[in-house]
């Protein structure tokens, strides 16, 4: 397997890791096939139980240099039957600094990297503003379905255009493979001999298959929109509002990378009565340190049942982890063939650039 050489020109700003980023590689030698991305309340993992092997600044795609330097981590699994370690990249969503709005979020920039590293399997983190009184603060959901509700203002939010058009579906726009082994990871006891559970706290749980709506932000929900929200007429019903989503999951859709979130409560947003404090900043960091900790736990489970899924995993069965997705939606995409104007055959080198070569000729 050819060495991921990335450029080494650095950001304003970096992760600070431990080791020091001074003693870690800038380049990694192997393909990664799962990606953490970390949202608010989860911005690096700690060292141990993860184990930094690379640092690769944020290196330039097609459409940009994505929002932090990738860290590549190993994990090893604490359960005496699974001993392999496990290699994963981590990109921090808003910057090493949680110095970019939701809207300034460089997506394509993000997932195209990640597709270049080798990913397959992406798992996002966000905090969430809950919509129901069932999700506490502090409770954990997993998506299984989005609304956008974003304006239009986060730039170009497809990797199709300029003379290559492409309609990818979007019915199911989180895996539902990947989903179930997340909740069942987090429903079950972390130590099965113990009982003790991988959320911690008192009343804490995960919740399955919850509906997100995204909004632009970064302002928080007005009371009226808040209502609003939650008097949408969805079977199931709308359960919690973030402000990262979207794009998100639509981009890693049309890239062919399984991507399953996991919200993290820490408000009940704004729809309470009059006389309920709307959410405001003070409010999402009281439980913001409580869901960090919860969220490192989780990281940890999920990895823990993705590598028992590789364990299973075989050529032709291609599991959770596997190229399953690959070539899916080069059926969608019109436009790749020769000719075109100069716009479009900038757009066809982009592609082959992300997907290669083979799956641009249709020969996956």
């Amino acid at each position: 397997m050819a060495t991921t050489t990335i450029p080494t020109a650095a950001p304003t700003s970096t992760i600070t890791p431990s080791p020091p980023t001074t003693t870690l590689p800038k380049t990694y030698p192997h393909q990664i096939p799962i990606a953490i991305i970390g949202g608010t309340g989860l911005s690096a993992l700690p060292s141990p139980p993860f184990t930094p092997l690379a640092i690769l600044p944020p290196p330039p795609t097609p459409w940009g240099t994505p929002s932090s330097p990738i860290t590549v981590l190993s994990y090893t699994p604490p359960s005496p039957s699974s001993t392999t370690p496990i290699t994963i990249a981590f990109l921090a969503r808003h910057g090493p600094q949680h110095n970019l709005t939701p809207s300034e979020i460089p997506s394509r920039a993000n997932v195209a990297a990640l597709k270049k590293l080798g990913v397959r399997v992406a798992i996002g983190f966000s905090a969430v503003g809950s919509l129901r009184e069932e999700v506490k603060p502090r409770d954990f959901v997993v998506a299984g379905g989005v609304v956008d509700w974003t304006k239009g203002l986060r730039g170009a939010c497809s990797f199709f255009g300029d003379g290559v058009v492409g309609h990818v579906g979007m019915g199911e726009p989180f895996d539902r493979k990947l989903s179930g082994v997340m909740y069942d990871a987090l429903s079950s006891p972390a130590d099965r001999e113990k009982k003790q559970v991988v959320l911690q706290g008192e009343g804490v749980k995960v919740h399955d298959k919850g509906v997100v709506i995204c909004i632009e932000g970064p302002q928080f929900s007005t009371r009226s929109e808040s209502q609003l929200y939650r008097s949408f007429p969805l079977d199931p019903p709308i359960n919690c509002v973030n402000m990262s989503a979207v794009p998100e999951c639509k981009l890693f859709r049309e890239a062919e990378i399984a991507y399953a979130l996991l919200c993290m409560s820490t408000d009940y947003d704004s729809w309470r009565g009059e006389g309920e404090e709307g959410v405001s900043v003070e409010m999402v960091m009281g439980h913001m340190v409580a869901n960090g900790e919860n969220a490192k736990r989780a990281v940890g489970a999920i990895l823990e049942a993705l590598g028992r899924e590789m364990e299973m995993e075989t050529e032709a069965s291609k599991g959770v982890v596997g190229e399953r997705l690959r070539g899916t939606n080069r059926g969608a995409v019109m436009g790749l063939g020769s000719g075109g104007d100069a716009k479009a055959v900038e757009a066809v080198e982009r592609l082959t650039w992300l997907f290669g070569k083979e799956w641009v000729d249709g020969k996956v």
